[in-house]
């Protein structure tokens, strides 16, 4: 067989054996390197593709799908820079633990260290950022199927297994690259692989249980958590008595939820003062809230406990006392067994009221605002969203302000965001491959400079088949800076900084072929959100902010919330001492 028969059914057999065990969507960035797979995805019956320029798009696309999925999307590039492109998603997908496969087009043995045209070291190249890598050697009749086979399973193993994360599988070719005249073969051996479930022991359960049952006061915390766990957090604080706090990205924001359920934690923890917790339980992993964070740091606990199905360490404050490894849901159910019975509810009836009055407050607050501000339109996103479309959530200002003020009126779709690096980078494409995996239309509120920053993806956004709504935050530059101490530095603030820009995105939209809408108020953006939800398309809403006013509002509202929490007595009668 000839060099280019082989690099074909080689390619075709890869291609095969990820189909054969589920995994058939490919994200393929032109280049001549990566021919032989591209040609093998092309011709494969059951696998389908997209198509981007941008490799750096691209890979964040892949991280999108994997987040909506829980499966890998395969992203394919030739070599050289094209791979180095791929390291932002690959960081992300390391760090939140999302499954992705990278097959990364390389020059063969001959071709390396030699000076060879788009010719680099990719071995290793991403390091610590993937789960494994393998170097394949050239295509070769010689090696079997099974080799092949089993190589793929073993990716797939290890992309998707807790924790999950990137695999890289470097693959060499010679030229020619493909042949006309080869017939398409599938591979004739497969592996599967069947996840283990960790069950925690009986003697854990009950030690555990009784350092629970001693405990009156203590907090639930839900981190971002990429599967569904509200039900077991739900029925474990009903037992516990105790309130939940629950972070933008955790399936628990997605629903109303029982009185345990606390949303505006971020604003009530601001201004408390005395009022302290004597346990605490952490689902998922990292949080949002900052102010969470501080006054965690302050409590001193003798007993917190972190429930999570990996093993990788989530305490930034070193705080955590106790960790387990398992299924948060069996972990949850087995431990409803052991406890003792219902507490009494003083503590959580607390946390409730002063939450109702944070509600309150804002509605009250938001209703009668009649321009637009940062906090308001999430706001209005939030009365707009329904369990038909899902939430992105852009770094920077979008997650905290949603992580603040983000209330559904119903039960919503699924709330994304990219906080494993919290970077601005690849958003639109995340939130492209999030609609792709999901199938839904998805609205991402996002900041201008990721906006910038990922203006290539918006020829992904126009060429998907979901809808897809960006409103980008327009506020002249970096507007989360002007909360920082360094905002009183004047001199380097606004250029240094802030990167302060007076750029408008009508022209990136036309571009892009995609409609472009600029309300000035909160009404004409209810009016085009109610418009999205009868006839959803994608579409590009600008919405001006003014840095300095976002500052005041923000500060406006804590004194308001402030203000009512500090006049009224909780619910046992306890004076409430909030500053």
């Amino acid at each position: 067989m000839d060099t280019g028969a082989q690099n074909e059914t080689w390619a075709y057999k890869i291609v095969d054996a990820f189909v054969a065990l589920g995994i058939d969507y490919f994200c393929c960035a032109p280049g001549s390197r990566s021919t032989s797979l591209e040609l093998a995805i092309a011709g494969h019956p059951k696998a389908t593709h997209v198509v981007h320029f941008d490799e750096r798009g691209l890979c964040f696309h892949a991280v999108g799908f994997g987040k909506a999925t829980k499966k890998p999307a395969v992203v394919v590039a030739t070599s050289g820079t094209a791979i180095g492109n791929l390291m932002p998603g690959v960081m992300e997908a390391c760090n939140e633990r999302v499954p992705l496969i990278l097959l990364s087009a390389d020059r063969p043995p001959e071709l390396r260290d030699c000076g060879a045209n788009q010719t680099c070291d990719q071995v290793k190249l991403f390091n610590n950022f993937v789960r494994w890598q393998v170097d394949l050697p050239c295509p070769d009749h010689r090696i079997s199927d099974r080799y092949l086979a089993s190589t793929i399973s073993h990716a797939l193993v290890m992309a998707t297994y807790p924790p999950a994360g990137p695999v890289q599988i470097n693959c060499m070719f010679r030229e020619p690259l493909f042949s006309n005249t080869i017939e398409h073969l599938p591979v004739k051996h497969h592996v599967s692989f069947e996840h283990a479930l960790l069950y925690p022991s009986s003697e854990a359960i009950n030690y555990w249980s009784e350092i629970l049952s001693s405990k009156r006061k203590g907090v639930i915390i839900a981190g971002s958590c990429s599967t569904d766990i509200s039900d077991a957090v739900f029925a474990l604080a009903e037992r516990l008595k105790w309130p939940i706090f629950a972070d933008i990205l955790s399936s628990l924001r997605t629903t109303g939820g029982p009185p345990s359920l606390i949303t505006h934690f971020d604003p009530i923890l601001k201004l408390k003062n005395e009022i302290a917790a004597d346990a605490v339980i952490q689902f998922g992993d990292r949080f949002v809230s900052k102010t969470l964070s501080q006054w965690l740091e302050k409590q001193n606990f003798e007993f917190f406990f972190h429930i999570s199905d990996h093993p990788m360490r989530q305490d930034p404050n070193h705080l955590i006392t106790h960790r387990v490894q398992t299924c948060p849901k069996i972990f949850t159910r087995e431990l409803l067994f052991s406890l003792a019975a219902e507490h009494e509810d003083y503590w959580q009836t607390e946390w409730h009221h002063w939450d109702e009055s944070c509600k309150q407050i804002l509605k009250d607050f938001f209703s009668a605002q009649i321009s637009l501000s940062e906090p308001g339109i999430v706001w209005e996103i939030a009365s707009f969203l329904s369990e038909d479309w899902c939430l992105f959530v852009g770094t920077s200002m979008p997650v905290r302000d949603a992580n603040q003020f983000f209330l559904p009126d119903s039960k919503c779709g699924t709330i994304y965001g990219n906080r494993g690096v919290s970077g601005i980078d690849g958003i639109i494409a995340t939130a492209c491959g999030i609609a792709k995996g999901t199938g839904k239309p998805i609205l991402a509120l996002i900041g201008d400079l990721t906006f910038l920053h990922d203006l290539t993806s918006l020829a992904l956004l126009s060429k998907m088949d979901q809808p897809i709504v960006l409103c980008v935050v327009n506020n002249g530059g970096g507007g989360i800076f002007s909360f920082l101490p360094v905002s009183k530095r004047k001199e380097a603030f606004e250029e240094l900084i802030v990167a302060s820009h007076e750029i408008t995105f009508t022209a990136a939209a036309s571009l892009f072929n995609i409609p472009y809408f600029h309300p000035a108020t909160p009404a004409e953006l209810g009016n085009l959100l109610f418009c999205q939800k009868k006839q959803p398309h994608s579409c590009i809403i600008e919405l001006t902010t003014d840095r300095t006013e976002n500052i005041q509002i923000h500060e406006q509202i804590i004194r308001s919330i402030g203000t009512c929490l500090n006049s009224a007595n909780s619910p046992a009668g306890i004076p409430v001492a909030l500053h």
